[in-house]
């Protein structure tokens, strides 16, 4: 299906940006630049330019040089994504793309899905810190035929740090404002036929008061501080030539306090922590020279406590959400074209518990099946996917992704998909003992995208009209009290990103025109920015590297009975100096201007904030 747009400031976007293409094309670096790969966008690896769905990457370069503390943070200034935080730091955050809830986009560690199965559905973003992540690649659209559930908006996957090369430690140190330090210190490398890498990281804030107190005077205007440890070890080893074992494990605790969100009292504390992990079993065998198998045996596991001290009634809850997967993919290389295929288990589950002696404890079983073709054939290049997942309690789903691109001269190619997708209902929306509604059904979707893309080198930029129309969309019903199939929504709309070089300056820019509306009643759907963009430019100077990022988000609908949030835009600034090869300082000023603003109403951002540290990097 072709996108059709009805709201006029997308078609003039359309026109504005098609006109600059050529003149960014002026700019273009030596094809014989080291171009990026990414494994995301069908499950093996490929070149980001020969990639059919709009797929960006951050490498680890690219996270030292942005500074960000966390993944909510490094995210904020790519296209399509929209963050909505109830606070500063560690405070529960939910990332919009392309105006999918946070419920409806596949965020994975090393592979490892994190959907949480509780009422929340979400994934705690909050408490993931960079100190571990080599690299981070997005995937937008739905491709649920390549990743099963919840790919509604896309897919987001980190990759942990892994040993390579003679080994070397790293380590940093930083301090700022709002007493805030954070360190991290690990190693890397192989030696012989082993390959490993430790880490660990932590952070320390005493914050803000999360809930803007001015709006809720009631509230405690306490600080509301955070704390964060994580750690992360990968150890493989080659057997022989193909055939390789390994381990992967990576965890991270966050401490936080927060506030009660409008109701609560002066004397009132609100704490909680979230315990994730995630670890892996692989064994990667070339069984011919064409023929490679993939064998992973995972499990990703949340464990979530709150405990509020009211004035009256004080409350405790605490929950584990955990998922177990066995996958095996097989990829055959044949004649220039590539064919995936596979099975895939997972177990589900839910184990929860409060003061009111109130308890959940379920479980569900989804088996899938899946298979895709994907190649070149002169100008023309071709992705197909299909996968059927078998729920337990449940239909069947199946789901299908095909895209086709036609690379029209050397450095431009235009490329169409169509595709569909679903989304499960978290075990809480179905059987929690106050919300749940165990006649839910899955949300499906259907997409169709237009785009075209120029690549000269490691540049590139790309283009993409999309439009996706997703039905029994799952939201809380006040008038039931409990989660409902409620609605159906569509959001049509214009996206584009660039990464590149201009001049000597790395350039990160990205602009998101959409319009998202619940199709039952045609109203502007909750928290959706109809507009965002951002800019972002790193320029060495000598041993200086200084770095400055804009990011806008334009107004948006609060939920009911809140007003519209106003338009935004916050100005990051970074400095480094290379004391030596292997030794760098840093600075960095957070909302440079001191802009006030709310990404969630009644919940504060933080003002501007300054931080200084140090970085070791052995070489």
């Amino acid at each position: 299906m072709t996108p059709s747009f009805s709201h006029p400031r997308m078609a003039a976007l359309s026109i504005a940006l098609s006109a600059a293409f050529p003149a960014l094309a002026q700019t273009s670096a030596p094809a014989s630049e080291l171009r990026e790969t990414v494994v995301t966008a069908n499950r093996s690896e490929q070149l980001l330019t020969d990639a059919l769905p709009h797929t960006t990457v951050i490498g680890r370069d690219a996270i030292e040089r942005s500074q960000a503390v966390d993944l909510a943070s490094l995210l904020a200034g790519e296209a399509g994504f929209q963050s909505v935080q109830n606070g500063g730091r560690g405070s529960a955050t939910s990332l919009f793309l392309r105006g999918s809830a946070a419920t409806q986009v596949l965020v994975m560690i090393d592979g490892v899905p994190l959907t949480k199965q509780d009422t929340t559905g979400t994934v705690s973003l909050e408490h993931i810190m960079l100190d571990s992540i080599e690299r981070v690649e997005i995937v937008r659209g739905n491709v649920s035929a390549i990743y099963g559930s919840g790919a509604v908006g896309g897919v987001i996957q980190l990759f942990t740090r892994k040993g390579q090369g003679k080994p070397a430690g790293y380590a940093q140190l930083e301090a700022g404002s709002f007493n805030t330090v954070r360190a991290a210190a690990g190693v890397g490398g192989q030696v012989g036929d082993t390959r490993f890498a430790l880490g660990i990281g932590g952070h320390r804030t005493t914050g803000i008061s999360a809930i803007d107190v001015a709006q809720h005077p009631g509230e405690n205007p306490d600080l509301d501080g955070y704390r964060n440890v994580n750690v992360n070890l990968s150890v493989s080893h080659l057997l022989a030539p193909g055939q390789t074992i390994g381990f992967r494990a990576q965890g991270t605790q966050g401490r936080f306090d927060t506030d009660g969100g409008g109701w609560g009292s002066a004397t009132d504390v609100y704490k909680g922590s979230s315990a994730l992990g995630n670890g892996s079993l692989y064994s990667h065998n070339q069984i011919t020279a064409d023929w490679r198998s993939e064998l992973t045996y995972s499990q990703g596991r949340e464990k979530s406590m709150y405990d509020a001290t009211f004035t009256a009634y004080p409350y405790d809850s605490q929950s584990t959400s955990r998922s177990r997967t066995l996958n095996w993919t097989n990829t055959v290389a044949l004649r220039g074209w590539q064919l995936t295929a596979g099975a895939e288990r997972q177990l589900q589950s839910i184990d929860t518990s409060d003061s009111y002696a109130t308890t959940l404890n379920t479980s569900r079983g989804v088996t899938a099946l899946f298979a895709g073709v994907s190649g070149t054939s002169g100008p023309h290049a071709l992705q197909l996917n299909v996968r059927n997942d078998a729920v337990s309690g449940m239909a069947s789903q199946t789901t299908g992704y095909a895209g086709y691109g036609y690379q029209f001269t050397p450095a431009w190619k235009l490329i169409a998909t169509v595709s569909s997708a679903f989304n499960l209902p978290p075990l809480g929306y179905l059987y929690d003992p106050f919300s749940g509604n165990p006649q839910l059904q899955p949300e499906t979707a259907r997409s169709g995208e237009l785009g075209l893309q120029w690549a000269e080198g490691p540049q590139v930029m790309r283009a993409t009209l999309f439009s996706t129309q997703t039905d029994n969309l799952m939201l809380y019903d006040f008038n039931t009290f409990r989660f409902e199939n409620v609605t159906k929504a569509t959001n049509k709309g214009l996206e584009v990103s660039f990464n590149g070089k201009l001049s000597a300056a790395d350039v990160r820019a990205s602009l998101t025109a959409q319009d998202p509306v619940d199709d039952s009643t045609g109203v502007w759907l909750p928290r959706r920015a109809r507009q965002m963009a951002s800019v972002g430019i790193n320029l060495p100077w000598g041993a200086w590297l200084f770095g400055a990022n804009v990011a806008y988000t334009g107004k948006r609908p609060d939920t009911a009975l809140n007003p519209m949030l106003p338009a935004y835009s916050v100005t990051n600034v970074t400095v480094r100096y290379a004391v030596s090869p292997e030794i760098a300082l840093t600075g960095r000023i957070d909302n440079l201007f001191d802009r006030k603003y709310q990404t969630a109403w009644g919940y504060s951002q933080p003002g501007i904030g300054a931080y200084a540290g140090i970085v070791w990097n052995q070489k």
